[in-house]
């Protein structure tokens, strides 16, 4: 085969579910969209599927991904399969199209965490979980992984060629020497590693693994400046640089090509394009590299990563490397944040484990086994039924769910992006505690044990300067509005069914919901955890409130307690309010939106209308101008209508989105950001 140039591109988003109900949370600073994954799907990867490259005389569809090679991290992917699935559809298609899966498509470990600093059996759970997801994605078995921020040590490499993986994708920074067969090692520097050629690692057990390296300069380039933006120009730099039969790879994120840098996607596409029709070179990595049989071997750095300087200092230390940062910032928090989740890890992992001893085999089979059930290869009951180590009940069964669900919230807690950005207080952190939170609360069901307040007092250290808040502050900050219990997803289920009727949902998220009425008004609703199989019934009353309040009164036969509609969850509200102002079934936001705004120019707005305002205008993928000018009626409403000394905080961050921050700006929070 000739030589090959060509892209890799590493797409990846963290997790945006809500750990409580699996539901997607919305995220102001994405505005008008309702969420990151949703605005970077609508500017990068649903215009990468097919890009429209307009000639002298026609307009074609071209589509680069199938002609390249990437990654697709598995939160990300399963996000795309359920909010996007035009764009899941059409990467599955093209990989099948073209060749087998492995000849385009890199795996990836389940969580986008850093591995070198996972525990050993967290190591092989990453790498194993992650090639669970890869096949049940592409029905065969991965021959190449990606790991996350390439971060990579000779025990991750290990691992990974122990689980059948034969190659990896690194930079030349991480590279410390190589050698040709039967001459001394030589020191090479980013500019002075031949990346034309793949090289082997000889591993710890004297077991081998590929790399191949991304182009230094041209990778830098494409990411951090403009040469994207002339596809004909970029395909002329990269054909310049190959060698013989050599490869040049332009290794970048995804995301560079549409959202980091508009309209990245027709360069990219053109660019790809005119390496195959004008200089008539492949371009799609592992075809070349199922060619190669390496001769030279690569020595790695011991620890190292493409996005730190340090090693894998990022992630655990202030050692410099930083996105977002601001004036007076420091980066003091990183260490006391990975001490204590190092610290959550250990002590509630113990505790987990020994649990789980009880019930399964093997306890470290069981959980290895797990990632089949996290990529819906196999369900809750089938894993159960083959690692029990006896007859179990339905409470022994969900606490063997409910441990494994807490050791994967675990895992999920060490994402890398919380270490990532300037400041704590943003919502790459907040997710990372938010499932801690969730593990937490795991751990302190199936075991008895409680080590939430030892953990928040750990993050003592842990300070957002740009929020001014530190330890159990930033802890609420980042749990607070998030954390749902199972009485308050019954009473949203109550509120949906009281005024939508059959229209109510019977799933939300990762509950399944189930209703019943009695002949004195009382909706009797019954909820399934889809994770643990854990059941729980309530009775329930629902009083709807003048205007569009309302109120559920609910009890688990023990004791009653009353919920009001702002504890409900936005998608609940919304749902209601659709309901009561456009009438049971509909989904027409911006006709609610409307009508709310209609309402508010004859009466004082209360506490209710404002979480409906905010529900209606969270709840879209993306507001359109006319929801918007809907939204922005009704808050300039409000203020018509508001007495001196009102307090409108709630709706501050509306406010902003809509340019509206001097009407109603008076407090509130601030903004996410990405």
């Amino acid at each position: 085969m000739s030589g090959i140039a060509g892209f890799h591109y590493h797409f990846y988003q963290p997790p945006r579910e809500d750990p409580w109900t699996g539901l997607c949370n919305h995220e102001w600073s994405a505005w008008p969209y309702h969420d990151w994954n949703e605005r970077i799907t609508a500017e990068c990867y649903r215009a990468l599927v097919a890009v429209a490259l307009d000639d002298d005389a026609s307009t074609s569809l071209y589509e680069p991904l199938a002609r390249s090679s990437f990654d697709l991290g598995p939160t990300l992917h399963h996000w795309l399969a359920d909010y996007a699935p035009d764009v899941d559809r059409a990467l599955r298609r093209q990989v099948r199209d073209t060749a087998a899966a492995s000849t385009r498509v890199m795996a990836a470990p389940l969580v986008h965490a850093i591995v070198p600093l996972a525990t050993p059996v967290d190591r092989t759970r990453l790498i194993a979980w992650g090639i669970d997801d890869y096949r049940s994605r592409y029905a065969e078995s991965p021959v190449a992984m990606w790991l996350p921020e390439t971060a990579v040590d000779l025990d991750t490499l290990e691992e990974m060629a122990r689980q059948g993986i034969a190659y990896t994708v690194l930079m030349p920074t991480q590279a410390r020497a190589t050698r040709a067969p039967g001459d001394e090692w030589r020191d090479v520097a980013p500019d002075t590693l031949d990346t034309s050629r793949a090289y082997f690692v000889t591993l710890p057990s004297g077991a081998r693994i590929t790399a191949v390296f991304g182009h230094h300069d041209l990778s830098h380039r494409v990411a951090f400046s403009d040469l994207v933006s002339d596809g004909d120009g970029l395909a002329d730099a990269m054909a310049a640089q190959v060698v013989d039969d050599g490869v040049v790879l332009v290794v970048a994120d995804g995301e560079t090509y549409g959202h980091h840098h508009r309209f990245g996607d027709l360069g990219v596409a053109w660019a790809t394009r005119a390496l195959g029709e004008r200089h008539h070179l492949a371009t799609a990595l592992g075809d070349w590299i199922a060619t190669q049989s390496p001769t030279h071997e690569v020595r790695l750095h011991d620890v190292s990563a493409w996005s730190c300087a340090h090693g894998v200092e990022r992630w655990r230390s202030d050692c410099g490397c930083v996105t977002g940062a601001r004036e007076g910032f420091d980066l003091a928090w990183r260490a006391p944040l990975r001490g204590a989740l190092d610290w959550l890890r250990e002590r509630a992992g113990a505790a987990l484990d020994a649990e789980l001893a009880q019930h399964v085999g093997s306890r470290d089979g069981a959980l290895l086994d797990y990632g089949k059930v996290i990529v819906g290869e196999w369900s809750p009951q089938e894993f159960v039924a083959r690692h029990q180590s006896r007859d179990l009940g339905d409470d022994e069964r969900s606490r063997v769910l409910e441990v494994c669900e807490a050791h994967r919230n675990l895992m999920f807690a060490f994402t890398s992006c919380a270490w990532f950005f300037a400041d704590p207080g943003e919502i790459e952190t907040s997710i990372v505690l938010r499932y801690a939170a969730l593990a937490l609360e795991l751990t302190r069901r199936s075991t008895g044990r409680d080590f939430e307040s030892p953990f928040v007092a750990r993050l003592a250290e842990v300070r957002s300067k740009a929020h001014g808040v530190t330890g159990a502050a930033l802890w609420q900050r980042a749990c607070e509005g998030f954390r749902t219990n199972e009485a308050q997803i019954a009473a949203g289920a109550a509120a949906e069914y009281a005024t939508a009727g059959s229209f109510a949902r019977r799933r939300r998220g990762s509950w399944r919901v189930d209703h019943a009425t009695n002949d004195v008004g009382q909706i009797r609703v019954t909820l399934t955890n889809s994770r643990t199989l854990r059941r729980f019934t309530f009775l329930t009353h629902v009083t709807l409130d003048e205007g569009l309040g309302l109120h559920v009164d609910i009890s688990d036969t023990t004791m009653w307690r009353r919920i009001d509609l702002a504890h409900l969850g936005p998608d609940v509200v919304a749902r209601v309010a659709l309901s009561r102002l456009m009438g049971p079934g509909s989904l027409d936001v911006e006709g609610a939106l409307g009508l709310l705004a209609c309402d508010l120019l004859i009466r004082d707005a209360d506490r209710h209308d404002e979480v409906t305002l905010l529900a209606l205008a969270s709840t879209p993928r993306f507001v359109t101008p006319v929801g918007e000018a809907a939204i922005r009626r009704a808050l300039l409403a409000i203020a018509a209508r508001d007495r001196d000394g009102v307090d409108r905080a709630l709706l501050a961050p509306l406010a902003r989105a809509v340019g509206l921050s001097d009407l109603l700006g008076r407090g509130g929070t601030v903004g996410d950001t990405h």
